[in-house]
């Protein structure tokens, strides 16, 4: 045991014994310092998750939408373009697809259903892109790092998905070959 000593104002010393604290042991330093990491860790991750699902709240709404138009070869006669509306309905991906000149007839395309924590919140896109050659623009779907193209058929006035046959072709013009 350690002795200390002070000395009093008075010129007096007075000898007191010194025991050691628990908060002065290395492991619980240590120890402490570890939690506060952890805490910290989720706070920042917390708040870091909270600002992105706010800014694409502002950027996409909720439910997860998003708009385009393009002309892509029917439905166009009075020259209003294709209106197509993706959305992520808690988690399951849907396309609207409406005809320029016939908005009473609205088609819907179905997508992948998204599995996952907080999917719902996941953005999802749309491009046209003529993946297949035709001449004709494609749907190209983009949410949670995937892509799903429906290929335009004008004649039928609809769009359909890939063949197996296309799938090659479609990864090498959108850049994702293997």
């Amino acid at each position: 045991m350690a002795v200390m000593r002070r000395e009093l104002p008075s010129g007096t010393v007075r000898m007191r014994e010194h025991r050691p604290t628990l908060w002065n042991h290395p492991l619980l330093t240590a120890t402490l310092g570890a939690l506060a990491v952890i805490v910290a860790y989720q706070l920042l991750s917390g708040t870091l998750f909270w600002a992105r699902v706010k800014i694409d709240d502002v950027r996409y709404g909720y439910p997860r939408s998003y708009q385009l138009d393009g002309f892509v070869g029917f439905g166009e006669s009075n020259g209003t373009p294709t209106h197509f509306v993706a959305l992520n309905l808690h988690r399951q991906i849907v396309v609207l697809v409406t005809a320029g000149d016939d908005p009473a007839h609205t088609s819907v395309l179905k997508g992948p259903y998204l599995f996952g924590n907080d999917e719902e919140y996941s953005p999802v896109t749309l491009r046209l892109v003529d993946v297949t050659g035709d001449g004709y623009p494609d749907v190209v779907l983009n949410v949670d790092h995937q892509q799903v193209v429906w290929v335009d058929q004008p004649r039928q006035g609809l769009f359909r998905p890939l063949t197996p046959q296309e799938r090659l072709a479609a990864a090498q013009v959108l850049g994702t070959a293997p």
